[in-house]
């Protein structure tokens, strides 16, 4: 007597290798998902232990924070940055990712013994931090824009401040010497001052450009990472950040020239407002100028495109 059950269950010879396909399919599904499951569980585990390793590092990052010489926008920094590794996830890791991560480990052993300043070790612990990230997380052994915010995130702006300070006054000086001469104004720039009919108007340290340029860098930063740009748009992002950074600081130098020198008549609020507007101007053409680099129109494409 036929078993009609199991001439149900048994599948036909034709059938049979299309069963055998998907069993096969459905059990590297399987092990996908468990590999998977042990990579971000692992990975957890390393970047948990990996932060708790560089103590040291944040109680120095809390006290440097605090100073009254450094601002708190660099935990904005810190959180857009932990905000990017959370809200991506790359299917693929790359090979060898504890590599990197571990010789920026290696190099922060050496600072450590070497008795370092503990700034050039936080800055060694952030890059190992954000190198593991990276190729955890993002799939990338270095991400641009992840390590770059992670640098602005340095309670360092007074280390700024004393760097690139004096040069970008340089700069201001040098181009709103140039605009004011355009208008048949006879302004000699010295250093950092504007001398003018024996009057000296000095483009001091708040006026630089330093927490301007920093802005700049954190939108182009934070868009680069939210917008997976590559290091070659996030260079090019950069750069033009800088340039129009420059440009807008000149402008609002030379627009203060004709309110310290008494040519323009103005409240005092008036020179505030010179700079948030220069500054407006000035991030407007940024997120322009990234929503172009991000279409693909930088100069590298455009090149391709006429070849």
């Amino acid at each position: 007597m036929i078993d009609a059950a199991r001439i149900n269950m048994e599948p036909h010879p034709l059938t049979a290798p299309l069963f055998q396909t998907e069993r096969v399919r459905n059990d590297r599904d399987e092990m996908g998902t468990a590999s998977c499951r042990i990579k971000n569980t692992g990975g957890r585990g390393i970047m948990l232990a990996a932060t708790l390793a560089f103590w040291p590092v944040w109680g120095w990052y809390v006290s440097a924070t605090m100073d009254a010489s450094n601002d708190y926008w660099g935990l904005l920094a810190l959180a857009s940055a932990i905000l990017v590794v959370a809200r991506n996830k790359s299917p693929s890791m790359v090979r060898l990712p504890l590599a990197l991560p571990a010789a920026f480990v290696a190099f922060y052993l050496v600072a450590t013994l070497a008795e370092a300043p503990i700034s050039i070790r936080a800055v060694l612990a952030f890059l190992a931090l954000g190198s593991l990230a990276s190729a955890w997380r993002l799939g990338k052994r270095i991400d641009l824009p992840l390590h770059a915010l992670l640098m602005l995130a340095l309670p360092l702006t007074a280390t700024w401040q004393f760097y690139l300070g004096y040069p970008l006054r340089v700069a201001a000086g040098a181009l709103s010497a140039a605009l004011l001469q355009m208008n048949g104004i006879a302004v000699v720039r010295e250093g950092a001052l504007l001398n003018w009919a024996d009057q000296i108007v000095s483009i001091d340290a708040p006026c630089s450009g330093v927490k301007m340029l920093w802005a700049a860098m954190y939108m182009v930063y934070t868009l680069s990472a939210f917008h997976r740009l590559s290091c070659v748009q996030t260079g090019c992002a950069i750069a033009f950040a800088v340039a129009t950074v420059v440009a807008a600081n000149a402008i609002r130098a030379a627009a203060l020239f004709y309110m310290e020198t008494g040519m323009l008549n103005l409240p005092r609020w008036a020179h505030d407002a010179t700079g948030m507007f220069s500054f407006a101007i000035g991030a407007c053409a940024i997120l322009w100028g990234i929503r172009q680099i991000k279409g693909g129109r930088t100069w590298s494409s455009a090149v391709h495109a006429g070849s």
